[in-house]
């Protein structure tokens, strides 16, 4: 049994998460690390910025599909508000859920109800953390990945073919920047052994355990830095509406701070992590022999093990 199987270990494939350019995806759980599209908007490289520039831009291009269809810009909102192909996150499967189409009507709402963003549009996908209810990092990390896909797609075939990871084809729904609405396309990428799902691989270089602008960096910084005021979200994004200039005034703190964000190293963090949940998974596995029972403890008492007598082989480093 491979104990917290990597798409590498499953092909014998000598790479280490130190030179790869990519994060090593789990086959059976998500990597607890997510998308900061704030690193895309500081990164001195020219093509992240310009997928920043092209993500935002579609983005604000909803609330114009919103004016005359507004079905397909909470669909397209909806769709794209989950990436399970990227395997970032907190779940225990790499299977994650959709936001809502209220949640879709919520976010849409934003271009009514705030002057500035009817106006400008959002220059942060992550300030959405700040107004929307059931929005935080790995929503927006989904987000990101979800109005990047197609940038990523290419990526994953060229870290395959550099790599020799074997290939499969593939359907996925990916965002087209031309028509403003997501397509079916059938691709040959990497599957994961384990479900047969396609896997998408993300650069290292994006990935941090929170994002520079995040509703918990705005509650310590704006809400309560002084004191210890109860930490109501929801009373919290509603003042946030009524106040939007103190929402904007900590975004341009965040960027003139932007010397001091950068990529989280790879991955201490992550064997505790990982430990937690499946000790988590243990836990929820009823006695007798019912669906395997046996089988699903004997490889989660495995992993939990590895993890706890041999944290030195962090094995995604």
């Amino acid at each position: 049994m491979l104990v917290r199987p990597r798409i590498t270990d499953h092909y014998n494939i000598a790479l280490t998460q130190e030179s790869a350019d990519f994060a090593i995806p789990f086959l059976d759980e998500d990597l607890p690390l997510f998308v900061d599209p704030f690193l895309l908007w500081k990164s001195p490289a020219l093509q992240d910025q310009a997928l920043h520039t092209a993500m935002i831009a579609s983005f604000n291009g909803l609330r114009d599909i919103a004016a005359t269809d507004r079905p397909r810009a909470i669909d397209t909102l909806v769709r794209l508000s989950e990436c399970e192909e990227i395997g970032l996150g907190a779940s225990r499967t790499r299977t994650g859920r959709r936001i809502g189409t209220e949640v879709a009507e919520d976010i849409l709402r934003l271009f009514r109800d705030l002057p500035d963003i009817e106006r400008a549009g959002i220059g942060h996908i992550e300030t959405l953390q700040l107004y929307i209810d059931q929005i935080s990092k790995d929503r927006i990390s989904d987000f990101t990945c979800g109005f990047l896909k197609s940038h990523l797609i290419d990526y994953t075939m060229v870290q395959a073919q550099q790599h020799q990871i074997p290939v499969q084809r593939a359907t996925l729904d990916v965002y087209s920047y031309t028509t403003r609405a997501l397509r079916r396309e059938e691709l040959m990428l990497p599957v994961n052994p384990v479900d047969g799902k396609p896997i998408l691989l993300v650069p290292k270089r994006w990935l941090r355990h929170a994002p520079w602008i995040s509703f918990d960096d705005f509650f310590a910084k704006v809400i309560a830095p002084d004191e210890n005021l109860p930490r109501d979200r929801a009373r919290i994004l509603t003042f946030n509406r009524a106040n939007h200039s103190l929402v904007a005034a900590y975004v341009a703190a965040r960027e003139r701070q932007q010397a001091d964000c950068a990529n989280d190293p790879l991955f201490r963090p992550i064997p505790v992590t990982s430990a937690k949940k499946k000790l988590a998974v243990i836990q929820a596995i009823p006695n007798g022999n019912n669906a395997r029972a046996d089988k699903r403890y004997e490889d989660a008492a495995g992993a939990l093990l590895a993890n706890l007598f041999y944290p030195h082989l962090d094995f995604a480093a």
